[in-house]
């Protein structure tokens, strides 16, 4: 009997000195990772933060836990009215090994060959938006990020961005002038707004808030999803969405080029899973449905109205033209626009009622 107690013992010392080892080969492994930090203006309830958990997924997926990613979020400073440029310029210079940036904010720091993905009123459905995010069609845009210090490893689509108006329906351009309209900070979009008879103000932070408290903004550029949690209700016009909001997922140059082959491959690899995944989230619909439901109210403009809102911003056609390679994209898209009609989005009110 004693023998038997004397091997149990043995037994479970032997068990526990196992799991000991293991534990500590677990942190060890840990230590050993290799990670990068990876940044976003965005905050934690964005589609951003969840663009950044899924690649960050893959990657340590693929590496079997080897390789992971740090999530740096909102990552600008609070008083920045710039705050994706601010996220850009700190991934170039290297304070973050990797970020995802809109495309509309590179033009600001030279690159402007994503300046067409924000042509007013031209990229009007999910599946234009998974067309254009392709990689036959993205990586000579994401090649051009070479130039100031980046590596671009992916467009990742992200919202359909439109006008919420917190004084009633926008019908015409009209409707707009002398009004103070909330909008990150991006050239194109600025000539866009501009052109409609708005005055385009960054806001940030508690400036927002402020300039609603005293009514001095009167409408707000943003997403289905983002308008839901603005502090007064809004109205949006249905079928006159701007332009699409998409990412850019880029990795300091120097640092990929520190990278062995395999972890490059790795980065690449999770980067095109996580486009993917992007893109069958897009569900417009969907999101205007919920919007109505959480007090948003929707409109459509008539097809004359919105023939007013696209000769508006002909300048700013006129502007990208200037550009070869925006051109070209935008006939581009033009031609697969032909095939494809926009989302269908019905008017509603709060609660999800049907509006006429």
């Amino acid at each position: 009997m004693s023998h038997l107690r004397g091997a149990a013992v043995a037994a479970i010392v032997v068990l526990l000195a196992a799991s000991g080892c293991q534990v500590q080969s677990d942190r060890q492994k840990q230590d050993e990772a290799t990670v990068l930090t990876m940044a976003t203006a965005a905050g934690p309830e964005s589609r951003a933060a969840s663009q950044i958990q899924e690649f960050a997924r893959h990657v340590a997926t693929l590496s079997s836990g080897d390789f992971r990613i740090e999530p740096m979020l909102k990552a600008a400073a609070e008083e920045a009215d710039a705050w994706n440029q601010a996220v850009a310029q700190s991934t170039e210079g290297g304070d973050f090994d990797m970020a995802l940036i809109p495309t509309r904010t590179w033009a600001s720091e030279g690159i402007p060959s994503f300046d067409a993905l924000s042509a007013p009123f031209l990229i009007a459905s999910d599946e234009l938006v998974s067309r254009v995010v392709s990689p036959d069609i993205a990586s000579g845009m994401l090649d051009d990020l070479k130039q100031i210090g980046v590596t671009g490893l992916a467009l990742l689509p992200d919202s359909q961005r439109r006008l919420f108006s917190f004084t009633g329906p926008v019908f015409t351009p009209a409707d707009l002038a002398g009004k103070v309209v909330r909008a990150p900070r991006s050239a194109t979009t600025y000539a866009t707004l501009s052109s409609l008879g708005a005055m385009p103000r960054a806001l940030t932070g508690d400036l927002f808030a402020e300039a609603l408290a005293s009514g001095t903004v009167q409408a707000a550029e943003s997403s289905f999803a983002r308008a839901e949690s603005f502090p007064r209700g809004t109205t949006t016009t249905g079928n006159l969405p701007l332009y699409p909001k998409i990412n850019t997922l880029v990795v300091n140059t120097v640092t990929f080029g520190r990278l062995t082959a395999n972890e490059q491959r790795i980065l690449k690899e999770a980067a095109s899973r996580t486009r993917e995944a992007a893109a069958g989230a897009m569900h417009t619909a969907a999101e205007a449905s919920a919007y109505c439901q959480k007090g948003g109210t929707i409109v459509n403009a008539t097809e004359q109205q919105v023939a007013a809102f696209v000769a508006a911003v002909g300048p700013v056609y006129a502007q990208l033209a200037k550009d070869p390679s925006a051109r070209a994209l935008i006939e581009e898209v033009r031609t697969f626009s032909r095939a494809s009609k926009p989302d269908p989005i019905a008017a509603c009110g709060p609660g999800g009622h049907t509006s006429r």
